[in-house]
C-alpha cells in the first residue's frame, strides 16, 4: 500500500515546492489533471507538488471496487451525482463544494502518508478548534469520538507517487450516508475490495469550528506544506480548459468518463436476483443466466429494475 518505514523525519528544507489550486469542480477533470501530473510533471527536477480542488457532488469508487455494492445508483442518479472510479486503491468516498481534496506528488522514495497526514493535522489543529489525529489505517478522524473526516489513498508509477485525501469541511451527513449505502449490498458476492464503514464521521464545522471554510483549510495546508520549502511557486490552474487543450488530460479524461472503466473495469461477481436465482457479472455484463436472453448486456439501472 506504499507505507514509508518509519515517520520519514526531514532534515532541513527542500529546495523547491509547487502548489496547484484547480479553478475546476468536475470530478473527472480534477482526477484527470492529477493523473497527467503524475505522468508528466518530474518532482525530482521540478519541486515536489501540492494539489487542491472541489468536486460538485460525486462518489468516486477505488479501483478495485464494485460501485453496484458500495453507491446507491439509484440515490446518487436522483441527486444528479457524478460516478467515477479513480486510479488508486482504497475506498469509497463523497465529494461535493464542502470537502477540499488535496494531492502531494513526490518521488517514490520520498512518498510517505505518516508525514503527510501528520503535516496536515497539525495544520488544521493550530488554524481551527478542532482535535484532528491520522489514524493506523492512515485516515483522519476527529476526537473526541473517533469520527472520521477524511480517507486517503495512494498511486505510484514510474518512480513518482501521490498520496491524496478528501477533508471533510461542511457536509450533509445523512445525503453521504444514503449515496453511501447500496441496497445492493447483500445481493452481491464478490471478491473485490470492500469499503470498511467509518462507525462515526465527522466533519471540521460540526464542533466549534464555526470559522472553517474550504477555502481557510486550502491556505492553512498550503501555509504549512510551504515551510519545507526554500522556495514554493503557487498557482491558479484552469483545469476545465486543460482538459480540452492538453493531449494528456483530454485522453485521462475520456478514460475516466467512459462506462467500460468506471463500470466495466469491476472485478467479477455474481448477484442474487428474484427467487433467489444468482446471475455472473464479469467486465459489466451479465456472463452467465438462466435467462439467457439478458447474457451479454450491461448491468445497467434499466435492467437491474427488470431483474429486481
Amino acid at each position: 500500500r506504499g507505507y514509508c518505514r518509519s515517520m520519514c523525519s526531514v532534515v532541513g528544507r527542500k529546495a523547491l515546492g509547487k502548489i496547484v489550486k484547480s479553478t475546476s469542480r468536475c470530478i473527472y477533470e480534477n482526477l484527470a489533471y492529477e493523473e497527467h501530473l503524475l505522468r508528466t510533471h518530474n518532482p525530482e527536477k521540478e519541486g515536489e507538488l501540492l494539489m487542491m480542488w472541489s468536486n460538485r457532488p460525486s462518489v468516486v469508487v477505488g479501483r478495485h471496487q464494485n460501485p453496484w455494492s458500495e453507491i446507491s445508483l439509484t440515490e446518487a442518479a436522483r441527486r444528479q451525482v457524478s460516478i467515477a472510479r479513480r486510479h488508486s486503491g482504497g475506498g469509497t468516498v463523497y465529494h461535493d463544494e464542502g470537502n477540499l481534496n488535496i494531492s502531494i506528488l513526490t518521488t517514490q522514495s520520498s512518498h510517505c502518508r505518516k508525514k503527510n497526514l501528520q503535516l496536515i493535522a497539525e495544520a488544521i489543529n493550530g488554524r481551527f478548534t478542532v482535535n484532528v489525529v491520522p489514524t493506523a489505517r492512515d485516515d483522519l478522524e476527529m476526537q473526541p469520538g473517533s469520527r472520521k473526516c477524511s480517507g486517503t489513498a495512494a498511486r505510484i508509477a514510474r518512480g513518482r507517487a501521490y498520496h491524496h485525501m478528501t477533508m471533510l469541511v461542511d457536509v450533509d451527513l445523512q445525503r453521504l450516508s444514503g449515496i453511501l449505502r447500496s441496497e445492493l449490498q447483500e445481493r452481491v458476492r464478490s471478491t473485490a475490495t470492500r469499503s470498511v464503514r467509518a462507525p462515526a464521521v465527522g466533519y471540521l464545522r460540526q464542533d466549534d469550528a464555526r470559522d472553517a471554510s474550504v477555502d481557510a483549510l486550502a491556505e492553512c495546508v498550503a501555509d504549512a506544506w510551504s515551510t519545507h520549502f526554500e522556495r514554493v511557486e503557487e498557482s491558479i490552474v484552469d483545469v476545465e480548459g486543460a482538459s480540452r487543450e492538453i493531449d494528456g488530460v483530454r485522453k485521462a479524461m475520456d478514460e475516466l468518463q467512459d462506462w467500460e472503466w468506471i463500470y466495466g473495469r469491476t472485478p467479477a461477481f455474481e448477484l442474487e436476483i428474484r427467487g433467489r436465482e444468482v446471475i455472473k457479472i464479469k467486465n459489466g455484463r451479465v456472463i452467465e443466466a438462466v435467462d439467457k436472453s439478458i447474457v451479454g448486456e450491461r448491468l445497467t439501472e434499466e435492467l437491474l429494475s427488470r431483474l429486481l
